[in-house]
This record gives structure tokens, sequence and C-alpha cells, in this order.
């Protein structure tokens, strides 16, 4: 995949709504997951070693998400 179709890939994922984005990830991870049993802790992200752009992309998009929608509030 060429880094330009990638990037266009990206700006597509990210006009969906955020939920659908989240569903989209946990999807991609979980069929990477089953294809790849690496004992590895970055067997996911090794498999895009190729396409650092897109790493960082999502990367930079899982921070802010986090940032915006914390998993937990702080105090609870």
């Amino acid at each position: 995949m060429s880094t330009e179709h990638a990037q266009q890939l990206l700006e597509a994922i990210r006009r969906l709504p955020r939920k659908e984005r989240f569903r989209l990830v946990e999807r991609v991870v979980h069929e990477l997951a089953e294809e790849h049993t690496a004992s590895s802790s970055n067997a996911i992200i090794d498999l895009f070693a190729d396409q650092p752009d897109l790493i960082e992309a999502v990367s930079e998009e899982a921070m802010q998400a986090r940032e915006n929608d914390p998993l937990r509030l702080a105090g609870s």
C-alpha cells in the first residue's frame, strides 16, 4: 500500500463518527491478532513497520481520543 493510499484511507476513516472508528479499529486489531499469533507485545505494530506515517497518525488519533473521552473518570 502506498503512503498516498494509506493517507486517503486514514482520511476516510476520520470522516466516520467516533463510535464507528472505534469499532473499526477493534475489528482490525482482532482480525490481525487472529492472523498473527506472535509472542512479541509489538506484533500488531510490527505488521505496519513499512507504514510509519500511518502508525504515527493512528497513534495521534488514539491519544486525542483518550484525552477527549477517557475510559475512566478521575477519582472513580
